[in-house]
C-alpha cells in the first residue's frame, strides 16, 4: 500500500529545520496519529567530552538525560532555551562520571525539576570503589532534595510512564553492584550504567549510558531481545566493542556523543570511527557529533525523521 506518512509530523519537522522530507512507503497511519506531534531525541554536541540528552514527549514534557559536564553547562543551556524547556520533568543520571552528572547543578539553577532519577548504585557501591565522583553524586541528591525535587532510585525491571504511550524499561542495572572479577572504579561504573529502553508505539530507543561490554555481553546472553532498538546512542561515546551488542541491538540510527581529539589516542577521530566500524556492518546509519553536530531523531511511532547539520532522512521503521 502506498504510504502517506503523517502530514503534521512532517509539516512539524520541515518547518523546524526548513527542509522537505521524501515521501517513502510503509505503514498506515491512523488518523489519530496525524494529529500527534512526534516524540524527539536530541543528542547535544558538546564541547568536552561527556553526554547530554533531550526527550521531549508528544505531550510536551521534557525529559534530560545526562547533562555533560560542569563545562558545558552553558551549552546544554542553549539548547534547553531552544526547545522552550520551562520544566524537566525528570533528569536521569546514569552513572556517576563527571562527563555524565557535572552539569546537574547548573540545570537545578536554571529550570525547576520535579524528579531526579538514578540507579542505586551510587548508595551501593562498594566501599573500596568509592570516589570523590561518588560522592558528588550523593550531594546531587542532597540538592535535588533542597530543590523541592523528588529522589527516585530505579534498577533493571523498573517501569517509568513518561506520558500517553511513552513506556520506559530499565534494563540495566541490577540492585546489587555489577562487579567483575578484579573491580576497578571507573569500569565498575561504567558497567553499573542505566540502560532506559524507551519505546514510543512502534518505535524503540535504547539509551545505554556507558555501559561496559562485561555489562553489555550480560544483557546480550540474558535479554537479547529487550536490546533491539530503531535507535541507539552508542555506550561510552563510541568506546565500545561488543559487536554482539551491536548485532542484538539491530538499530537503524546509532548515535555517538564524543569529541574529536583524545590526547592518550594517536590519531583523531578514535571513538567516531569506533562507532561505525562497530555499528556499521550490522547495518545501522552512524552519526557522530563533532561530525554530524547536534542529532535530533523524531518519531511519530511509525517514521524516523533524522535532523543532523541540517539534513534530514526520513525511514520507515523496520520490522
Amino acid at each position: 500500500m502506498k504510504f502517506q506518512p503523517s502530514t503534521s509530523f512532517l509539516q512539524k519537522a520541515s518547518a523546524a529545520i526548513g527542509i522537505s522530507f521524501a515521501f517513502l512507503f510503509g505503514l498506515t497511519v491512523s488518523g489519530e496519529d496525524r494529529d500527534q506531534k512526534p516524540l524527539t531525541l536530541t543528542v547535544i554536541e558538546l564541547k568536552q567530552h561527556g553526554l547530554a540528552m533531550l526527550l521531549e514527549t508528544p505531550e510536551g514534557r521534557h525529559y534530560l538525560i545526562d547533562t555533560g559536564g560542569g563545562g558545558d553547562r552553558d551549552t546544554v543551556a542553549a539548547c534547553l532555551t531552544e526547545h522552550h524547556v520551562q520544566q524537566i520533568e525528570g533528569l536521569v543520571i546514569s552513572h556517576p562520571h563527571g562527563d555524565h552528572q557535572g552539569g546537574v547543578p547548573a540545570v537545578f539553577d536554571r529550570w525547576p525539576v520535579k524528579e531526579l532519577i538514578v540507579s542505586p548504585f551510587v548508595r551501593k557501591v562498594p566501599e573500596k570503589l568509592k570516589t570523590s565522583e561518588t560522592e558528588f553524586s550523593l550531594g546531587l541528591q542532597k540538592l535535588a532534595e533542597q530543590k523541592g525535587a523528588r529522589v527516585r532510585e530505579v534498577s533493571q525491571g523498573s517501569g517509568l510512564e513518561w506520558g500517553a504511550d511513552v513506556h520506559v524499561e530499565v534494563l540495566w542495572p541490577p540492585e546489587e553492584p555489577f562487579l567483575t572479577a578484579n573491580p576497578r572504579p571507573h569500569g565498575t561504573y561504567n558497567n553499573n550504567s542505566l540502560v532506559l529502553r524507551v519505546q514510543y508505539k512502534d518505535a524503540v530507543f535504547l539509551l545505554p549510558g556507558d555501559l561496559g561490554n562485561e555489562a553489555a555481553a550480560v544483557l546480550v546472553r540474558e535479554s537479547p531481545a529487550k536490546l533491539k532498538a530503531h535507535v541507539v546512542v552508542v555506550p561510552h561515546h563510541g568506546f565500545f566493542g561488543n559487536a554482539d551488542f551491536a548485532k542484538a541491538v539491530q538499530a537503524q540510527v546509532a548515535i555517538a556523543s564524543c569529541i574529536v581529539d583524545y590526547l592518550d589516542h594517536p590519531t583523531r577521530n578514535v571513538p567516531g570511527i569506533h562507532a561505525v566500524d562497530l555499528f556499521a556492518p550490522v547495518g545501522t546509519g552512524v552519526y557522530v557529533t563533532p561530525w554530524h553536530g547536534t542529532v535530533t531523531v523524531s518519531t511519530d511511532g511509525k517514521y524516523l525523521a533524522v535532523e543532523a547539520r541540517k539534513n534530514v532522512e526520513l525511514a520507515p521503521l523496520s520490522n
